[in-house]
């Protein structure tokens, strides 16, 4: 093993400069790879987190009175799926926006009356807070008599998701993508060392040097570009996302929720996934080489 070592290591060196092309486009690879698995990761919490905080709105007629509305409510909090409900009479309402305007509320003061109507605002549970289960809960709330139209981010909520599965698909490709590149390019680094070396490798095997004696070193300089390779990437990535998060925090937006970095177990399996394509990478070259 130590004699492996020392010769993977030897030809490591020898052929450094190509080593380093190949090297330096796997950590590329990783980086784009491991830069899309991130913007899953936190665009999925970040989805999660925007449910958590959805609210139906049921805006009810105008003759509807107090009583009537705390009965709907009791209704409609009966409902599996619905987390609570609240009302919200006009007055609170306009109360609300106008301190939502701020210095722009100055607007609202020549208004005679009121124009909100009053309103019950549903909480889904965690269960139905996608947008599937907000939909039929929504339906649900909208044939009440006393309900006079309904509404919550809908369309808001399907914009993000297409982007979201428009980028998933992008990301699905890209990966297979790259996946092929870095086979591509660490069996093509393997077949020109092995023809670099070919007289040496054909007077090893007259000698009675068998297969094994050629392959273990070869495949350990691809487990080590897989690896070193994979390193650089995250590496990169690490200090891009460090570097990059204080101007992009989005406290002021979303106070709740915090990007992350990727997990431990994730960071592991890129890692492993990128030694695995450096390793098949060779195993192709060396068997393409012997035969012919």
């Amino acid at each position: 093993m130590i004699d492996v070592c020392r010769r993977a290591l030897s030809d490591f060196y020898r052929h450094r400069y190509l080593h380093g092309v190949c090297l330096f486009t796997i950590a590329l690879s990783v980086f784009i790879i491991s830069a899309f698995s991130l913007f899953f990761i936190n665009a999925g919490e970040l989805m999660g987190a925007w449910q958590q905080g959805i609210r139906i709105t049921a805006y009810l007629k105008p003759d509807v009175t107090k009583k009537q509305a705390a009965d709907l409510a009791a209704d409609i909090e009966q409902y599996p799926g619905v987390a609570s409900v609240s009302y919200v009479s006009g007055k609170e309402g306009l109360a609300w926006l106008k301190e939502q305007l701020g210095t722009g509320s100055s607007l609202l003061s020549d208004l005679k009356e009121n124009p909100l109507p009053d309103a019950l605002e549903i909480h889904p549970a965690k269960n139905m807070a996608a947008m599937s289960g907000a939909d039929r809960l929504a339906g649900k709330i909208a044939e009440f008599a006393e309900v006079s139209d309904v509404e919550y981010a809908r369309e808001w909520m399907q914009r993000f998701y297409g982007i979201y599965n428009l980028f998933k698909v992008t990301a699905f490709v890209m990966a297979g993508l790259v996946f092929v590149a870095i086979l591509f390019i660490v069996a093509n680094t393997i077949r020109l060392i092995l023809y670099s070396r070919r007289e040496e490798i054909e007077i090893t095997r007259i000698i009675g040097a068998d297969e094994a004696f050629i392959k273990h070193p070869l495949y350990l300089e691809a487990l080590m570009l897989g690896s070193f390779g994979g390193v650089a990437g995250l590496a990169m990535l690490y200090g891009a996302f460090f570097s990059l998060m204080p101007k992009l925090s989005p406290e002021g937006l979303l106070p709740f929720f915090r990007v992350r970095f990727l997990p431990l177990e994730l960071v592991l399996a890129i890692l492993i996934s990128s030694m695995f394509v450096g390793w098949l990478g060779c195993y192709f070259s060396i068997r393409r080489f012997l035969r012919a």
